[in-house]
């Protein structure tokens, strides 16, 4: 899991990445949180907002993630969002969550490469070793 923390209605509070991030959101929308990184992606870069709906479910599912790992109840609860975070609280918030999906899926550069289909080595010709 990928955590941070980050300040929410003036407060600070930790949010996690992980598979239960994606499937809390999957739960809470029944879409991907894929779609919603795409569309939040995309937004910022026109200079627009992301739906508030997908981004405020978006922390909570984050939130979920992090305080249900460490067998806690969410500090934080939607309508807590709505009503008290500041607009630049969720800016950062949809930042990070963005930072966090690419820190989580990021394959290092020493990582050996996946095999090809036909289980031969990545760049072998059908299975003989270079010399």
């Amino acid at each position: 899991m990928i955590t941070k923390e980050i300040t929410l209605c003036s407060r600070q509070i930790n949010i996690g990445y992980c598979y239960a991030t994606e499937i809390a959101y999957k739960d809470l929308t029944d879409e991907n949180i894929t779609d919603y990184v795409k569309e939040a992606i995309d937004c910022i870069q026109q200079e627009r907002d992301p739906d508030p709906k997908k981004t405020i479910l978006a922390i909570i599912a984050c939130m979920m993630a992090y305080y249900n790992s460490h067998g806690e109840e969410a500090p934080l609860k939607s309508e807590d969002i709505m009503n008290e975070a500041k607009p630049a609280e969720i800016g950062m918030a949809i930042f990070t969550i963005v930072n966090m999906r690419s820190e989580f899926y990021h394959v290092p550069k020493d990582e050996p490469a996946d095999p090809a289909p036909d289980g031969s080595p990545v760049g072998n010709r059908k299975g003989r070793r270079k010399n």
